[in-house]
């Protein structure tokens, strides 16, 4: 559902404020040098957009510059606010670049706790993500991982604050789009990444809730904290491009004045929700509502030559709460909900927070290897061993659900195949289980034939008929006609892109959440033939539960 590739360009923005502060220390440098070029970029968060002719270019240079253990986060930001102002003093010749400077910490110390403590910075862009590199799935080996910080190593989670570049546009994410990102990464520093989401349906109108996140919004962190397995890392990065109107100098200028805030102080989150109310909950569309929508779909599936055979609905939950929700808080809770799902957090300036909890991957590259996973059909978890038994039992041994199961795997299989050499799918299927709900399963892995099939990967996995239907533009259509909200970037790709390496999510099990406003909760389920349009329901309301399930019913309500 990504369109195809656009005229329009990409708008390449950096951040400026204002600030200072002095002293280097020795660090072990990564350095990619290219060959520059002045480019055409026009930069700018308007419609106008940026006219560079050649996306295909890297920056100038490329550079990781890693300093010595410390023992505090404190001691961290001493010695890269040190390290910025000597680059400040002796600035690179080169027109364009990227560097990144890194202060690994001897203490393992959540990101998402960092990030908390960064709280008064509500007018910069936020971002974190949590993945499962270091976790096994359902005893499946993960595809990655390692307890030493290593150039190649992974981090647990990663939290951002400001942005030494980030990319947004109301139009369809294209093949330049890809490329302008692409251009400020580079294998030789695999931590340099742009986190980011897409929206589930470029083509729909953008809704006044979504309107700061564009069709796509994709952010290198300006300020980042990576927490590893027995150690963290906190980094600063600058961004320059001579012809896009941002020197090195304003670049070290803004990057100073974002330090000059920075809390060095770890505020630990509580992992509950405390004392929060539910003052109102309005579901939309209404009970009564879904059934008539449920109803016309089942009519569209039965239909005689109709191609159509499944297509996901989905609903929004408008909940307000006394007191307000905090984000991060809220994400804390559900960290502890599903320990081997990925969390996210995606906040342009000044807007709402994009938060999930999903258990979806859409896909994993590490080079040339290739991994994604094929999910559908739920069930509540059992209150006993015997009885969460007999429930996946019946999950595995549903027609129904096998139907909707398959056509997801073999979609995905299909799509994988154009640009692998080799596919293998293992487990075929079996039971995903997680803290409150278990799915059908299975795990997809291929050999790609060239690395730069990113971009095809990206655009013919998304969306999947996990969260669309089948087949893809009917289901497209028809979930356009029945839903009267904007999904936004609800079961859109959430995750990164990095020079060898890229993650995304299926950005489902997710809330916009703004202070003041309450928060709009996103559930889908699937319609094939046989589904029941009250079943259906109870399934939404079983995946809403992770969001409400610690908040009490106020008698206001």
């Amino acid at each position: 559902m990504m369109a195809a590739i656009s005229t329009r360009h990409c708008i390449a923005h950096f951040m400026e404020p204002d600030s200072t502060k002095s002293n280097i220390l020795d660090a072990t440098r990564n350095t990619v040098y290219t060959p520059t070029q002045r480019y055409n970029h026009f930069c700018s968060l308007s419609m106008n957009g940026c006219q560079s002719r050649d996306s295909r270019t890297p920056v100038g240079m490329t550079e990781t510059r890693t300093f010595p253990f410390v023992s505090t986060p404190a001691m961290a930001m001493e010695r890269l606010s040190s390290a910025i102002t000597e680059l400040g003093f002796d600035p690179p010749l080169l027109g364009s670049g990227i560097i990144r400077l890194e202060v690994p910490i001897e203490q393992q110390i959540e990101a998402i706790d960092w990030l908390h403590g960064q709280q008064h910075f509500q007018h910069l862009p936020r971002c974190f993500f949590s993945g499962r590199s270091q976790r096994k799935i359902n005893g499946f080996p993960s595809n990655s991982g390692s307890s030493l910080i290593t150039r190649n190593s992974s981090p647990v989670s990663t939290a951002g604050l400001g942005s030494a570049v980030f990319f947004r546009h109301v139009s369809p994410f294209s093949l330049h789009d890809w490329r302008s990102i692409k251009r400020f990464l580079s294998k030789k520093c695999p931590l340099i990444r742009a986190y980011g989401a897409i929206r589930f349906d470029a083509l729909a109108n953008i809704s006044s809730e979504w309107e700061a996140f564009g069709s796509f919004f994709f952010m290198i962190p300006q300020v980042e904290f990576n927490e590893f397995e027995g150690s963290s890392m906190l980094v600063t990065t600058i961004a320059w491009d001579d012809s896009l109107s941002w020197t090195f100098g304003k670049a070290v200028h803004a990057l100073q004045a974002t330090m000059s805030q920075v809390s060095s102080s770890i505020v630990k989150l509580r992992k509950e929700v405390p004392n929060t109310s539910i003052l109102s909950s309005n579901n939309v569309p209404s009970k009564k509502l879904w059934d008539v929508g449920v109803d016309r779909a089942l009519q569209m599936i039965n239909k005689n030559n109709s191609p159509l055979i499944k297509v996901v609905l989905a609903r929004s939950s408008v909940i307000r709460t006394a007191p307000d929700i905090d984000p991060l808080t809220w994400l804390a809770t559900l960290q502890v909900e599903s320990e081997n799902a990925y969390q996210f957090c995606l906040q342009p300036p000044d807007a709402p927070s994009f938060i999930g909890n999903t258990p979806e991957q859409l896909f994993h590259r590490n080079r040339f290897d290739i991994y994604s996973e094929a999910m559908a059909g739920t069930r509540a978890r059992g209150d006993s061993k015997a009885l969460d038994l007999q429930i996946a039992l019946d999950l595995l041994y549903s027609s129904k659900d096998d139907k909707e199961f398959s056509i997801v795997r073999e979609c995905i299989k299909r799509n994988l195949e154009a640009v692998c050499t080799t596919i293998l799918v293992e487990p075929e299927k079996t039971i995903r289980k997680l803290s409150r709900v278990q799915h059908l399963y299975a795990r997809i892995r291929g050999r790609l034939r060239s690395e730069d099939d990113e971009f095809d990967i990206l655009s013919s996995l998304h969306p999947t008929p996990a969260v669309c239907g089948f087949p893809t533009e009917e289901a497209r259509v028809l979930i356009a006609e029945t839903e009267n909200f904007d999904r936004g970037m609800y079961a859109g790709p959430v995750g990164w892109f990095g020079g060898g390496e890229s993650e995304f999510a299926v950005g489902i099990r997710s809330a916009l959440v703004q202070k003041g406003l309450g928060a709009l909760i996103y559930a889908g389920t699937g319609i094939v033939e046989g589904s029941c349009s009250s079943q259906e329901w109870d399934e939404l309301e079983l995946k809403t539960s992770q969001f409400t399930k610690l908040m009490n019913w106020s008698a206001l309500s």
